[in-house]
């Protein structure tokens, strides 16, 4: 009992360890994400391309 219970706690560790990258992970992404968009609007802007994806709809 004492084996599985141990078992049990080792397991729910790293679960909580996963979870945490996980969540680090998402963060670091929408980051990127951002970054990146910004980079591409920069760069559309020093091309002298019309970015549509800022046009609004009337």
């Amino acid at each position: 009992m004492a084996r599985v219970r141990a078992e049990r706690d080792d397991l729910r560790t790293q679960t909580q360890l996963m979870a945490r990258i996980i969540q680090v992970l998402e963060i670091e992404n929408h980051r990127l994400k951002e970054r990146t968009l910004t980079l591409e609007r920069q760069l559309a802007d020093l091309a002298g391309v019309l970015d549509l994806t800022r046009r609004r709809r009337p």
